[in-house]
């Protein structure tokens, strides 16, 4: 492909850091690299006693460690963070043993980890440690820490729940917190005789003390790593039901809200026996609770038995949720269940194969969403959304492989991204279109069977596949997981003859920019093909192209007319790009406009080009031409791949007013025609993608419209939420957000101070979130940065605060810089208000308040200010926003150079 002229800047310090290339190391390297705790001293059973203090914000804890000494030792070391140690004791189990008690306690508090040193050497054998502590239930939303809710009465009240993937089971009891260090685990929780105390096993036994507290003690659990153990004590109502293979579920709600976890049930329920059968091993606990937390970092956690949820992420009003958030709760509940085998099950060795957990749930999410929802198509949605983030971000040069290698525990926080979810889910797809269902799940079972109770690497799940298929899989999947970056696929030339096609490709590294590739890499390729005239059984058949060039032979029916065409990746089951000759990309355009293809086809179409012409490799022109083929388009599918189009295209053009008007008015032809299709009405034949589509439109409306007839119908559905904000028919909750955005672009402030009360009086998170997600929509200067420092304030929770900001930076140019300002001015607070929370929170402050600059002066500003502020866990997601302002700025430069003058846009 030839590139496209656009413009240079400077060379990165930062980004040369981080892309700086290093040899690949091999696995008995990789390992012996790991910054491990002693193995000469390892956890068989924990037993601990743990006492919440609800006012206090304190816990106490008892506990007692079985373990195996497999080396006599004078010293033992274990992870320990923010616990006051009172006292501690070994006894060896061995005839006549007494306690003895250590030295010395040093404490390495830059890597929790606390050594005990004996005056004499532990004996080889088993034996127990007892500890004495106390820790603090802190605010930050990791380790055993407290939430606030309102109780039905008005009253605050605090309850205690736990996060402790990654890092932070060594918060709340001293530990071995590595995944490799399997053990079991007997709880016992004390805690007021008024308040639920749940955790990953049934309760077997509860006690009425005389303090006004009950003790509940759990059955032991089977053996499971650390980060797998969870405790949640509070104010619960909860609902339940059994599956057909005889499990029990419960879903736990704020009390008077049972009714918002049906739907969740319901997905659990059914979902749990597909998965008993899929992966060939019955559900191994007696359990299943879900319950929602009222702060919370992540979306949900897969604690064996006790899978903890944003509420937002489990909870749906029947009358008032949206078909995103439906399906959105159907997708977490999928995702999360599958890790009760694939993660909880058969555990990653180490954090480098991370990818093992959440790339095979991020597959397995979308598996089972199409058993239990055929009707949603969600593989074609699967190409625009986890597909498509993933070559998002694995285009840049700042990527990172899907097994990436880890030193240090901590290092996993910044790969908790859509490689290792996104990517990994989209090479597993690959695999299972490539295997067949039977194979992949044949392979997949004598894997789980092999390591069920205990942990592998990813080598151990090729070998799987490579016994059930016959076939050297690790060898082919090796280029997927083992490098980052994906090819692109440029077809050279096509001959169409009587009966074949011959197509001459090309295979190179694609990235982001465009520029040459640093190295040369390969990639062993599946190569799908569909078209409207091929011969029998020829899409079925697959090739695998693993040089650099191949000659690739499909057969046809009949002789090719004008009008006929061809596509590679047919289905979109492979993360690649794919770059066509004029000629077929003229016959794709119209197989577009005539649907012939279909939805997930269509969707890739577009989104290869685009992602060509933003790495200034194909023309802004051919990208608007082919743009323009789906002018009468309705696919919810597709038009998601088109809405990423044109908000990638918004977010540069927006720099050059000549550019950002003629643009619009082109967004508001493209959008005519499914606009009036979809209406803003509900319709009796009304389904979830067609909802959703609405949803989608109504958006680009918010965005790119200034049609009175349009404001207008927003401005009616405003009001009426603002009147009533209960009733579930004021405004359908799929374009919510849309019309708050819409109504506060022509506004003023009456609307935006309706809308922060709004927001203070809502009862449920998700209602709030659709304030939050829309407020900085204000046209109002001062009112944009009042959202701002709204965000810092206390007033939005910690889990949420960092939506406003994007709504503000999202809002335009000024609000993007208004954003970026208030970044540079409060980053200290922000900083401290963030002091011990996970990674993840700061990566998206820093995504929406500095993002999406095209300008040299503005990136010239990040750089200077990222270099001043060491993010020391943040350097991934600082040097990927780094990178991607770079590209924004060759492709805006190159659209300069063909968009800026009027007769370009005539001309289409």
């Amino acid at each position: 492909s030839q590139r496209v002229q656009g413009s240079s800047l400077p060379p990165s310090p930062f980004l040369s850091r981080m892309a700086a290339a290093t040899p690949k190391p091999t696995l008995d390297e990789l390992r012996a690299a790991r910054v491990l705790l002693p193995q000469i001293v390892r956890p068989i059973r924990y037993e601990l006693k743990i006492e919440p203090d609800l006012e206090r914000f304190t816990f106490d804890g008892v506990e007692k460690i079985d373990v195996e000494v497999t080396q006599a030792t004078t010293s033992v070391s274990m992870h320990s963070q923010e616990l006051s140690i009172l006292s501690v004791s070994f006894t060896s189990a061995a005839a006549g043993s007494s306690s003895v008690s250590p030295i010395s306690i040093l404490f390495d508090t830059k890597h929790f980890v606390v050594t005990f040193t004996f005056e004499e050497a532990l004996p080889v054998g088993k034996g127990s440690f007892t500890f004495n502590f106390v820790g603090q239930l802190n605010d930050q939303m990791a380790g055993f820490y407290r939430s606030k809710y309102t109780t039905i009465k008005g009253e605050t009240r605090y309850m205690a729940s736990t996060q402790f993937e990654s890092l932070s089971a060594r918060r709340c009891f001293v530990c071995w917190d590595e995944p490799a260090a399997k053990a079991t685990f007997a709880v016992t929780l004390v805690v007021p005789a008024d308040r639920v105390a749940l955790s990953n096993m049934p309760e077997e036994e509860s006690v009425t003390l005389p303090n006004g507290k009950k003790m509940i003690r759990f059955a032991e659990s089977p053996i499971m790593s650390t980060y797998l153990l969870a405790l949640c004590v509070g104010e619960f109502d909860f609902i339940q039901t059994q599956t057909t293979h005889g499990v029990t579920i419960r879903v736990f709600t704020p009390p008077g809200k049972t009714d918002q976890g049906r739907f969740s049930l319901d997905c659990a329920r059914r979902v749990l026996d597909f998965y008993d059968d899929f992966f060939g091993i019955p559900y191994p606990l007696p359990k299943l609770d879900m319950i929602g937390i009222p702060e919370f970092a992540m979306g949900a956690m897969e604690n064996w038995g006790l899978v903890t949820y944003r509420e937002v992420e489990l909870l749906v009003d029947a009358l008032k949720v949206s078909p995103q958030q439906r399906q959105r709760v159907a997708t977490v509940v999928t995702h999360e269940l599958s890790h009760q085998w694939f993660g909880n099950l058969v555990t990653m060795a180490w954090w480098d194969d991370l990818w093992l957990n959440e790339g095979f749930a991020s597959w397995c999410e979308i598996f089972a969403l199409e058993y239990l929802f055929p009707d949603w198509q969600v593989w074609d949605q699967f190409t625009s959304d986890t597909l498509g983030a993933a070559l998002r971000l694995d285009a840049l040069a700042t990527s990172h492989p899907i097994q990436v290698p880890i030193k240090h525990a901590e290092e996993v926080e910044e790969v908790f991204d859509a490689i290792s979810y996104c990517k990994g889910g989209s090479v597993v797809r690959m695999l299972h279109v490539f295997l067949g269902n039977d194979t992949f799940r044949k392979g997949l079972q004598a894997y789980m069977q092999r390591h069920k109770y205990s942990n592998t690497e990813t080598v151990d799940l090729w070998k799987a596949f490579s016994e059930a298929s016959g076939q050297a899989v690790d060898e082919l999947m090796a280029s997927w997981t083992e490098q980052m970056g994906f090819p692109l696929v440029t077809v050279e030339s096509i001959q169409w003859e009587a009966t074949e096609a011959v197509l001459k490709l090309n295979q190179s590294w694609f990235l982001a920019d465009g520029s040459q590739p640093p190295n040369d890499k390969l990639w062993s390729i599946p190569l799908i093909v569909g078209g409207s005239c091929l011969a029998e059984g020829a899409s079925a058949r697959t090739v695998v192209m693993r040089d650099r060039t191949f000659e690739l032979r499909v057969p046809l029916a009949r002789a090719a007319t004008e009008e006929d065409w061809i596509k590679l990746n047919f289905g979109q089951a492979v993360p690649i790009r794919v770059a066509y000759p004029e000629d077929m990309l003229r016959r794709l355009s119209h197989a577009i406009r005539t649907k012939a293809m279909g939805a997930a086809d269509r969707a890739g179409v577009v989104a290869d080009v685009f992602a060509r012409a933003r790495a200034c490799m194909a023309s802004p022109a051919d990208l608007l031409k082919l743009m323009a083929a789906y002018v009468e388009e309705d696919s919810c599918v597709v038009w998601g791949a088109l809405s990423h189009a044109i908000y990638g295209l918004e977010k540069v053009l927006v720099e050059n007013e000549v550019m950002s008007s003629q643009f619009t008015a082109f967004v508001n032809r493209l959008i005519a025609h499914v606009a009036a299709k979809v209406g803003w009405e509900p319709k009796p034949d009304d389904h979830h993608l067609s909802k959703m589509l609405r949803g989608t439109v109504v958006g680009l409306l918010a965005s790119f419209s200034n049609d009175p007839t349009a404001l207008a119908e927003a401005r009616k559905r405003f009001d009426a939420v603002i009147q009533d904000p209960k009733n579930p028919n004021a405004c359908p909750a799929e374009y919510k957000v849309p019309v708050f955005r819409m109504v506060l672009r022509h506004g003023g402030e009456a609307e935006y101070r309706a809308l922060r009360q709004l927001e203070k009086t809502a009862d449920s998170n998700t209602e709030k979130k659709q304030v939050q997600l829309s407020i900085g929509e204000t046209a109002l200067p001062q009112l944009k940065k009042e959202v701002l420092d709204w965000t810092i304030s206390g007033d939005i929770k910690l889990q949420d605060f960092f939506y406003a900001m994007g709504s503000v930076s999202g809002s335009g140019r000024l609000g993007r810089d208004l954003a970026w300002t208030f970044l540079k001015e409060n980053i200290s607070k922000i900083l401290t208000m963030l002091a011990s929370a996970s990674p993840s929170l700061l990566d998206a402050v820093l995504s929406n308040c500095s993002s999406g600059f095209v300008t040299a002066e503005r990136i010239a500003e990040l750089e200077a200010f990222y270099a001043a502020h060491a993010l020391k866990s943040n350097q991934r997601r600082i040097s990927q926003i780094l990178e991607t302002a770079r590209v924004n700025h060759a492709f805006y430069s190159a659209c300069s150079k063909h968009m800026a003058e009027t007769a370009f846009w005539q001309a289409l």
